[in-house]
């Protein structure tokens, strides 16, 4: 693990029974309507889980929700402005440029979560149309970051040189 990693991320374990309980807990106390379907849905997937889980009790449904998750949020099919600013809170620091140990640590816990290498959560980001997109986005923003990093050294180089040479020929005046 790289210098500064949190090495000790742990695995989520996402379990639909409690989050189905939780949820029944929530819904009268803000007074919300779910859909009968959702409901139904929660107890299958509850259901479906608990069997996975007695035949393999390692079972984690994060890594079979993983490629599904990861597409859904590059691909915002419905254009939600929530999606998108949660993917920009995930690569983003607060004075809005694109954070590399977010990113790092994202790519970290993704391929984690998924059990895949991180050169495969790459590609899953990359073979996706706005996976391509962000990509892009990333790496113009880091160049231009990198150029303009350049540009003051070599301004500050510049700068050193001619404070440098009116040294110097201040002295050749002597």
């Amino acid at each position: 693990s790289a210098p500064g990693e949190d090495s000790s991320t742990a695995i989520p374990d996402l379990k639909f029974d409690k989050l189905l309980d939780s949820l029944s807990r929530l819904v009268p106390r803000f007074q919300f309507d779910l859909p009968p379907y959702f409901i139904n849905n929660a107890r299958a997937l509850s259901t479906l889980e608990g069997i996975a889980k007695v035949l393999d009790p390692s079972f984690n449904v994060l890594t079979i929700m993983y490629p599904y998750a990861l597409n859904r949020l590059l691909q915002n099919p419905t254009q939600s402005p929530v999606v998108e600013r949660t993917l920009q809170t995930l690569i983003r620091s607060n004075d809005g440029r694109i954070d590399r140990q977010k990113i790092q640590r994202l790519l970290r816990d993704s391929a984690l979560i998924s059990g895949v290498s991180k050169r495969r959560v790459v590609w899953d980001v990359i073979k996706t149309k706005p996976g391509r997109k962000l990509t892009r986005s990333i790496l113009g923003e880091d160049f231009r970051t990198s150029l303009s990093g350049t540009r003051r050294r070599n301004n500050a180089l510049t700068d050193g040189r001619r404070q440098k040479r009116k040294k110097k020929w201040f002295y050749l005046e002597l």
